[in-house]
């Protein structure tokens, strides 16, 4: 079978992160890599209204639209081609927060304590993303 443009996905959209969000709650292994991790991270995009808060609780994620200035444990902000290279695998969200192409806010030593399940939770997340026929803005 052929993909199509109407089987593309909009990157960085609602109906992005709920295909990626339901794809890893379906995946056994994410409630063992996320075990004792309770957070949530707002992602947001500088060319784009919205921001999307993604919670992780009892092994299970969840995401909701929401505006940038939404309270969250951890934010990451950046430009629409930072995020997109992430999403084709050119480049590492922990590289572009420390080249600071991806501002980050939030506790670094808590991060750092988060450090294995954060890793273990972006190699999943990774996984989805290329399996995901997406459509990009550029």
């Amino acid at each position: 079978m052929t993909e199509t443009s109407q089987d593309r996905v909009q990157f960085f959209s609602m109906d992005f992160f709920n295909k990626l969000i339901n794809g890893l709650n379906n995946d056994e292994s994410l409630a063992r890599i996320t075990k004792g991790l309770s957070t949530n991270l707002l992602l947001s995009c500088n060319e784009l209204p919205s921001s999307y808060l993604v919670t992780v609780k009892e092994g299970r994620l969840s995401v909701k639209e929401t505006s940038k200035n939404e309270a969250a444990e951890f934010s990451f902000t950046a430009p629409y081609q930072e995020w997109e290279k992430i999403a084709r695998g050119q480049a590492k969200i922990q590289g572009e927060v420390i080249t600071g192409k991806i501002k980050f806010r939030g506790s670094m030593p808590k991060m750092l304590l988060y450090l294995n399940k954060v890793m273990g939770l972006d190699s999943k997340i990774m996984k989805a993303i290329t399996s995901m026929p997406l459509a990009f803005n550029s």
